[in-house]
């Protein structure tokens, strides 16, 4: 009989945990959305001010165009990031996106600060770095569980 009541309690708690998981999921994957868009308007807004903040000077209109683009791109994972966020089935592909870019932005910051001379102490690295490891462990508990319970799921049903 004991062993019937633990497992109804793990069960209520898994459970519980399952049906919080979508709320976690949409929850991490919002903060980065809301960061791209706000890259995005920033970059197309006003791309002399946003380069300038790093000590870069754009100088011709063409820099200025493509500087532009770097906006558009930041609002294209914008868009993939909010529209997984919308879909429950979407869920695991954006985090799957926001891994991958978390992944793809910290190797190049670490490859900067071999080759660059960057160095964790100058301007924002150090609270850049950390918000994209803290992203990229956030999105990947994220991933982890809506793989687990989306299988707990399909094995039920």
């Amino acid at each position: 009989m004991a062993t019937t009541s633990v497992n109804s309690a793990s069960r209520v708690g898994l459970n519980t945990i399952a049906s919080l998981a979508p709320w976690f999921s949409r929850l991490v994957l919002l903060l980065p959305t809301l960061i791209m868009i706000a890259i995005a308007v920033r970059f197309i807004g006003n791309p002399s001010h946003a380069a300038s903040l790093t000590g870069v000077t754009l100088s011709t209109p063409e820099a200025l165009t493509d500087t532009r683009v770097t906006g558009a791109l930041a609002l294209t994972i914008a868009f993939a990031t909010a529209s997984s966020i919308l879909s429950r089935q979407r869920l695991r592909m954006g985090h799957a996106t926001v891994i991958v870019l978390m992944a793809f932005i910290l190797a190049v910051r670490i490859y900067g600060f071999a080759t660059d001379g960057t160095t964790l102490a100058m301007g924002g690295q150090r609270v850049k770095t950390i918000g994209e490891t803290l992203f990229l462990t956030l999105n990947a508990i994220g991933l982890f569980l809506q793989t687990y319970f989306g299988k707990q799921s399909a094995v039920s049903q």
